[in-house]
């Protein structure tokens, strides 16, 4: 990645990454002995994170309805079986 800089401190690498007009750190996990929570969990930005949730519920809800409708359908043939319309 282009935005990446390599940063040795105290024979730690560290990388920062830039974005917008400022560094963050996206590597260690720990900073001063404090885990980052925020580059843990969501990578370094929330956004993204959001995202991928959305996503991930939209997938998940198109094949919740996928399966109710498939269900449905097949309680409406074994109701025309029954009748002798099938």
């Amino acid at each position: 990645m282009k935005n990446i800089k390599e940063v040795v401190v105290d024979g730690n690498l560290i990388f920062l990454k830039k974005s917008k007009e400022r560094y963050r750190v996206i590597y260690p996990i720990k900073i001063d002995g404090e885990i980052n929570w925020k580059n843990l969990i969501s990578g370094g930005n929330w956004w993204n994170l959001l995202i991928i949730f959305f996503i991930v519920f939209v997938i998940l809800g198109c094949i919740w309805e996928y399966s109710v409708a498939k269900r449905v359908a097949e309680e409406c043939l074994n109701k025309l079986s029954l009748f002798g319309m099938k």
